[in-house]
């Protein structure tokens, strides 16, 4: 299959109510504007939300005042100027079908078909197991047989329980109970599961295939590669950078779908400004995956030059630069550990934030990949320790190597106790409290205050065993914030030292007691960041990177390719803007340094302009590099 590096996702989803509908649409120039705007592949609309079909279809519902087959055409004229097309399906929202067929629709457990904001797009669902599937199947087929398409985008695959007549009879007719609500949304998973199997048989292995909505691990084996959707001003500038850090492990394609728009998608008046593009780019490539802008199609003028001239602008800097971002990997000191069901959760996204604010280098990783490239293993919060992953673990703490265990990780599945005799550490079960206090014992500079500092996500209690050591104690308060019948008690102030720690130590593995990671993604504490820290520098006494002079709303990230190391730093970042988030200037840094742990290079340059940075290789075997300027973002390449 061919590189993705250069995308466009074209959302086209239109009422039937325009009359003058595909009036302006030229397919030559649509390509002719991709082409323009450096583009090399696009997702193009074949079945919108509406339920309506962009070509003459024989299985659906042709927009009723399209006159011409503009999915052919789009895919004739995009061929010619070597542009790839998947054609665009959306199978979770068909409105044309669900109201023809009401026995199609989802029925949730009130007994709706229709729930919610009924001018949005998800106030009606589609069930995989109606009729709806045959119906669906059929169409992709008909473009697949039709259209020498490169591939198939499914869209708002999200499986919701369906409380229907049909499948309450299927789920009792295998032992199921329509009561459980676990049974029925576990039944209507199975169902679109089946029904991506039977896609990914009529698309075949040649093909791309992305079933946009599924968390990694429901789509293991039928996605060809990762399309990471994110409009980061509407969703968080921390939902990009943890699920990039896990898809770029799973061995294939991954790029970071942003788009154009200001507020969301369907946004026809939005346009976001160009260092808000710039700062997505960046930080893709910086993360090594490549990239796909987000647009909506206007129905009756086509592309609008204003978008494209913007995109163009920054596909031709990043095209520049393919000599070192095509195919480059990233380098990392830290596994943090996903579950294999690849389910981001905030700890992650609060892990990955701390960790980049830091300096450091990391990638997501599951119990079945590769931890030996790793010096440090984090478990944020959550991760129950598998036979497998204790097998990892126990061969990982062999190597003399460190591990950070935060909250209710490093319990055995059952939550019964400590899978690794190596902790030392005693599970005493989970906290009673839901407003306790640590002291830090050991010294941070400053980075954690000398005094009691709140934990926000408690999770369990721990004691320390002989060969283990208390890092920060544990204080209860005088009692636990609640209503009991005449006060709230919201003021719950530290009463006493409760005898255990809140952080233990034994060896090379630090325990916290309560949900750090979950707690800096809610409430950004410095003093749990000021922990973290401490716990990392005992475990890492070389770190890939060591920073001089950035702030901690920049990033600085390592990948490599060849006999190259590339340094990224970029110093954009988003800002509140009211009850909006967006990036909009392009900060610029001066007189900074990155040292990079490595043998000495032969020299050192910034890309695409190769213009020499002085160095310096120390006896502690890294390479210092000046940086006299970075505007917004700056590649360092080491050869």
């Amino acid at each position: 299959m061919r590189l993705i590096k250069r995308a466009v996702h074209i959302d086209f989803h239109t009422m039937a109510d325009i009359p003058d509908f595909g009036e302006h649409f030229d397919a030559a120039q649509f390509a002719r504007t991709l082409k323009e705007a450096r583009v090399d592949f696009i997702n193009a609309f074949a079945k919108c939300n509406i339920g309506f079909a962009y070509y003459p279809t024989e299985v659906g519902v042709v927009h009723p005042h399209l006159k011409f087959d503009m999915l052919g055409q789009t895919i004739e004229e995009c061929r010619k100027l070597g542009i790839g097309v998947t054609a665009y399906f959306n199978v979770g929202l068909d409105h044309e079908m669900a109201r023809k067929h009401r026995d199609w629709c989802v029925l949730n457990k009130d007994g709706q078909v229709i729930y919610g904001d009924r001018t949005a797009n998800f106030f009606r669902n589609m069930c995989f197991r109606s009729g709806y599937r045959d119906y669906m199947l059929a169409m992709i087929q008909e473009v697949v047989d039709r259209y020498p398409i490169d591939g198939v985008f499914l869209d708002c695959i999200v499986p919701r329980a369906c409380y229907g007549d049909e499948c309450c009879e299927g789920m009792r007719a295998i032992g199921l109970d329509p009561l459980n609500d676990d049974h029925v949304l576990e039944h209507a998973k199975e169902g679109v599961y089946d029904f991506c199997r039977d896609v990914k048989s009529i698309v075949g292995d040649e093909k791309f295939l992305y079933l946009n909505g599924l968390e990694f691990g429901e789509s293991e084996g039928m996605n060809t590669h990762a399309e990471i959707e994110c409009l980061p001003g509407a969703w968080s500038y921390d939902f990009f950078p943890a699920r990039a850090a896990y898809a770029r492990n799973l061995g294939f394609q991954v790029f970071y779908m942003t788009g154009r728009f200001q507020e969301n998608w369907g946004d026809f008046g939005g346009l976001k400004s160009k260092a808000s593009l710039e700062n997505d780019c960046w930080d893709a490539i910086s993360n090594a995956v490549n990239t796909s802008v987000g647009d909506h199609m206007h129905p009756r003028d086509g592309l609008d030059p204003a978008v494209y001239r913007m995109i163009g602008e920054v596909y031709t800097e990043l095209e520049k630069l393919e000599p070192w971002t095509e195919y480059a990997r990233a380098v990392a000191d830290i596994g943090v550990v996903v579950t294999t069901s690849g389910i981001i959760g905030d700890w992650h996204n609060g892990a990955v934030r701390m960790l980049g604010e830091l300096d450091y280098t990391y990638d997501l990783i599951d119990e079945r990949m590769d931890f030996a490239k790793y010096q440090v293993i984090v478990l944020p919060d959550n991760i129950a320790v598998t036979p497998l992953l204790q097998t990892k673990l126990e061969a990982h703490l062999a190597l003399g190597r460190g591990v950070v265990s935060t909250g209710g990780s490093g319990l055995n599945p059952e939550k019964s106790g400590f899978a690794i005799d190596a902790w030392n550490m005693e599970y005493e079960g989970p906290d009673p409290w839901n407003s306790s206090y640590f002291k830090m014992l050991e010294p941070t500079d400053g980075a954690v205050p000398d005094m009691l500092c709140g934990q926000y996500s408690q999770n369990i209690l721990l004691q320390v065993k002989e060969g283990a050591q208390s890092v920060a104690d544990y204080y209860q308060p005088y009692f636990n914030r609640k209503w009991d019948g005449f006060h709230g008690s919201f003021y719950t102030p530290p009463e006493k030292y409760a005898g255990r720690p809140a952080v233990a130590r034994s060896g090379n593995i630090f325990q916290f007691c309560f949900n750090v990671f979950t707690a800096y993604f809610n409430h950004a504490l410095p003093a749990h960041k000021g922990m973290i820290d401490y716990a990392i520098k005992q475990l890492l006494a070389a770190p890939l990177l060591k920073c001089e002079g950035i702030p901690s709303t920049a990033r600085v990230t390592v990948t490599e390719k060849d006999e190259m190391r590339m340094i990224h730093i970029k110093s954009t970042c988003p800002e509140p803007r009211g009850r909006y988030n967006v990036v909009e200037d392009r900060p610029i840094l001066r007189d900074v340094a990155v040292s990079v742990r490595s043998g000495k290079p032969n020299r050192v340059y910034a890309a695409p302009s190769k213009e020499p940075l002085a160095f310096e290789q120390s006896e502690e075997g890294y390479v210092r590099i000046s940086v006299p300027h970075v505007d917004g973002y700056l590649m360092i390449v080491m050869e």
